[in-house]
This record gives C-alpha cells, structure tokens and sequence, in this order.
C-alpha cells in the first residue's frame, strides 16, 4: 500500500509498529498530514480520531496507562502542540509512555510571519523524557540513517530506563499530501532489551539487619498497579511487629493487614500515642501520595531513616529525611529483603492497628448518623460500584474523600495524581474505558465535569464507562481548606459556581442522564445508572455547599476525639 512521500513520516510510522505502538491518537490538521497518511496506511496501527488536542492527550494518556505500553500522539503545527501541555506534564510525572508526534514548518519560517509557525522545537521539554528535532531534509543515506537512529532512540525512550513522555518534533516543506510505493533504504529496526537492576549481596544483607533490628518501621505506598507477588511480600512484612504497612486507594494493595485509609487514621495521632507511632524507619515506593495529612505528620517527625525504592533514582525527599535512594523496582527490593527480615520485640504493628479500629469505629459512628451531604455520598456510591471493576477519581474533591472508606471490593483505582489537575479528569477515564471495554466509574466534581466536557466529543466512547458527578455547587473543597473559607469576598474566586446546566450539558453528547438529590434518589440513580446502556451514562447528584464542609469538619474532630480518648 503506497505511503507518504516524506521520509521522516513514513519511518515514524513503520518503527512505530515494529516496536509494538499499537494505537495512535491524531487530532485533524493539515501541516500533520504525512503522519496521518502514514500511520493510517500502515498496518498493525489503529488510528484514532479526537478533535480536541487537550482532550486527545489525555485520551491517550488513559489508553497508555491501561496497556502498559506507548501511545502516539500527532497533531498539526502551532498552539496545538501547545494544548497537549497538561497531559504531558502528567504523564511525565505518573510515568505514563506517550510517543507525541507533533507536524511543524520549517524552521526557517519560525518568527516571520508565517502562520501557524511558532518556536515549536523543544517547546515541552521541561516534563519530556527526551525532546527529538527530525531533519526537515533526508535526502541522501547519511541523513536518512540519522532520522532512523533519532525515531528509534525517540521510541525506545517511551519506556527505558522508565516509562514516560517523548516528543518527536517533524518539520515538513509543501507538497504534504503526496504519497509513494517505497523509500529507499528503510531504517533498521533497533531492538529494545529490557533489564532489572538488583540490589548486591552485601547491600541487601545490611538492609535485612537493619529491618530486623529496627522495632519501629514504616511502609508507605504511592500510586501503582503492583503484582501478587510484591503483596505477599508486604503482607509478608506486615506479619512482623515492628512493621506497619500503609496505602492508599490508588496504592490499589487492600489488604486487612494494612492500614489502607490513612487519612481517617492519621487524624487520631495526637499527643498521647505521636511518640508510639513514630517511625524510625520510612521505606517508601510507587507514585504521588494524596494525603497531606501523612506528608505534614512524616515532615514532623523525621524518622532517622527513609529509604525511597525507585528504578529511576528520582531522589524524591517528600518527607524531608531520605538517607537512602536505592534505584531498584519495589518487586525487586521487595522480593530480596523480606524473606529475609526477622522479627524481634515491638508493639509498633499493634499500636497502629488499635488506633486504625479506633478510628474505624469513629468512622462508621459518624457516617451512619450524618446527613445527605458528600460525605455519605461517598460512602453509598463506593458500595455500589461493581466489584472488580475500575474506579477512577477526579482532582480535587474526589480523590480525598475516596480515602476515608474501606475498599474490600476487589476494585482498581486511578487518579491523576502527577500534576494533580482537573483538566483532563473525564478524557482520561474514557481512554481508560476505551482501553480495557471493562466497567470503569469516574467520580467527578461539578466543575471538573464542566472544566473537561470536551472529553465526550470523541468517537470512541465505551458503553461501559459510568461517570458520576457530585455536583456541590462549585470548587467546594476552598469551604474546607483553611484560608479561602474565612473571607466570604475571596471564597468566590476560590470556589467558582460553574453556573453550568449540567443535565443539559450531558444530553447534548446523546448520553442517559439520572439525577439524585437526596438518598433515595441516590439509590434508585444508581440502580439506573449501571444497569446496561449502549453509551456512557452520568449520575448527576446534588449536595447542598454549606453543609458539607461542615459535615466534614466535624467528622475530623470526632476522629481525633476518639484518638484522643483511652484504648
């Protein structure tokens, strides 16, 4: 089948596919038409349309974090590239491979006049794992075996040393829509082999030592998908008394042995158990913490050791007190030292799971007696969400009151935690929809809904994704965050009504639209909500805005009261 006439295109398209890059995500333009003459002629490629680059980014982002491998991104010269700016940043951060293609001018018309030619080179390297420049002119052999070296190097960097954003930027000279049988001499396809670090012999002893000595040890988990294997060995560590291993929803490792929501236990650390429960020893691995609450508590205490497990040695210090950084995957480190740890006599496990059924009985006293408000929102949508399916939470509301519930439904749980924005919430729910074609529930906030609407104006919505929306009239976590909630002249400009009429909003994508305003119409929405449809379905629920940060503000001080209180 006849391809593009340009080299540059054509060859992104071919070691695409060779390399496994199985999906492409291409928002119309007409400078960008040789990759998309190219990738859509080439087979073992699956092109897919989304109008929206913002949207189409985060679309991608979805899709690359449900298959464990790349996803192109192309779209046209100028403020396009611009738009893809959000998701990049977060995929960089959430370690997500996204190969972004982007068409250009040639460099030569950059500032002088020419439309749609901007300082396009480079422009998104700052959150890029690595930024490519193609020649714009590939016409002899040494030329043509740079651009193959560059788009090898450019696709492999997608997911080694670790996964992550790389942006291949294509200049292209007119004539752009002219198309050829072959070129000469393609590009040799440049293997990727991939490795794992381990940790020397000497080096794990010390470390097995050091957590069989140490009788007060802190397991922290970020974001990530992790294996069976790396959960045995935390329950396996958890056994031991001088261990407590803490998660949360997007830790996606549930198990009673832990404390999976530590938010509501953190809140009944005080001053008559802080001693206690103080670790000297932080080990820590996975991706972005969403409690503020463990990060403010940990910079307080500065245990004398924090071990961060990384493959890419990022170094992070989130607490203030990292002594080691060991640039090893968590399934390695793991799976060397715990075999390994012997117990000896502590009560530090025991002391953090009283305080956890402490706070468990606290939670559910509060709970049952609470109002209709967010709180209790949460706590009848997250009982009903299909087992074994996909949960994913939006910025900001969404993703803090998902930690204060237990998860015992096999459920697995995203966020966009990297940058920890509402702009591409919705889009990368329907890629992830998209993806798997297994029922995914996004739990969103009103203006996070409305922020990222464009997220439906996509052919290639799944009619397994359930989106709800708890709609509390505006940015509503500014009424409980201190500082914007004490000035009513300043709350508005914080909290930001979205004014939006959501019902109409929704049908105008052809999607089934269920309201709630009070429990039973919860319970019937949601009865409604995931019975089968041929199209995505939204949950609209109203909660009143004044009543539920005070709600949430008096569940807090009846946890500490109860930390507070004698075992």
């Amino acid at each position: 089948m006849p391809t593009t006439d340009h080299f540059a295109a054509a060859e992104l398209a071919r070691l695409s596919a060779a390399k496994g890059v199985r999906n492409v995500v291409i928002s119309p333009g007409s400078r960008s038409a040789p990759l998309v003459i190219a990738f859509n002629r080439q087979p073992g490629v699956r092109c897919l349309q989304v109008i929206d680059e913002r949207s189409a980014a985060f679309f991608a982002l979805g899709l690359a974090q449900q298959l464990h491998g790349p996803v192109a991104l192309v779209c046209t010269s100028g403020s396009a590239v611009l738009n893809y700016g959000p998701a990049i940043a977060e995929a960089f951060y959430q370690r997500i491979p996204l190969l972004v293609i982007t068409a250009d001018r040639p460099e030569e018309w950059v500032d002088q006049g020419e439309g749609q030619a901007i300082r396009q080179q480079g422009v998104l390297a700052l959150h890029m794992k690595r930024s490519v420049q193609l020649p714009r002119l590939l016409g002899d052999d040494l030329a043509r075996w740079h651009g193959g070296r560059l788009i090898n190097e450019a696709i492999d960097a997608t997911l080694l040393p670790v996964p992550g954003p790389v942006h291949v930027n294509v200049p292209f000279s007119e004539p752009l829509y002219g198309t050829a049988d072959a070129h000469p001499a393609p590009s040799r396809v440049i293997a990727q082999v991939m490795t794992e670090p381990f940790i020397l012999p000497d080096h794990a002893r010390w470390l097995i030592a050091q957590l069989s000595a140490c009788r007060k040890v802190m397991v922290l988990a970020g974001q990530g998908v992790w294996s069976a294997g790396l959960r045995q060995q935390l329950l396996q560590l958890a056994a031991l008394p001088q261990v407590t291993v803490h998660t949360e929803a997007t830790s996606n490792l549930d198990e009673p042995a832990f404390i999976t929501c530590i938010d509501r236990v953190i809140e009944a650390v005080g001053e008559r158990n802080t001693e206690a429960l103080r670790p000297d020893l932080l080990i820590t691995f996975g991706g972005a913490v969403v409690s503020k609450r463990v990060k403010t508590l940990l910079r307080q205490w500065k245990p004398a050791q924090h071990w961060n497990i990384d493959v890419g040695q990022r170094h992070f210090d989130t607490y203030q007190s990292l002594t080691h950084d060991i640039a090893v995957g968590p399934e390695v480190f793991f799976a060397q030292v715990s075999a390994g740890v012997r117990p000896n006599e502590s009560t530090y496990r025991d002391g953090w799971k009283l305080l956890d059924e402490q706070a468990r009985s606290a939670h559910h006293h509060f709970v049952d007696h609470a109002p209709f408000c967010d709180l209790t929102v949460f706590r009848t949508v997250l009982a009903r969400i299909p087992e074994e399916s996909e949960v994913h939470l939006a910025n900001s509301t969404p993703a803090r009151y998902a930690q204060l519930f237990d998860r015992t439904r096999r459920q697995l749980f995203f966020s966009n935690r990297g940058t920890s924005g509402i702009d591409g919430c919705t889009s990368t729910a329907v890629g992830a929809a998209f993806a798997t074609q297994r029922t995914t529930t996004l739990l969103t906030g009103d203006v996070a809904f409305c922020y990222d609407s464009n997220a439906f104006w996509n052919g290639h919505l799944s009619p397994h994704l359930r989106v709800i929306v708890i709609d509390n009239g505006g940015g509503n976590i500014f009424r409980f965050i201190e500082g914007p909630d004490k000035d009513a002249g300043l709350l508005p400009w914080f909290e930001s009504p979205h004014t939006r009429d959501i019902a109409a909003l929704v049908k105008s994508y052809g999607l089934a639209y269920y309201a709630a305003d009070d429990a039973a119409s919860l319970d019937a929405g949601l009865t409604a909500l995931y019975a089968p449809h041929d199209r995505p379905a939204v949950l609209h629920i109203t909660t009143d805005a004044q009543l539920s940060p005070r709600v949430l503000r008096d569940y807090f001080i009846h946890l500490r009261d109860a930390g507070s209180s004698p075992a």
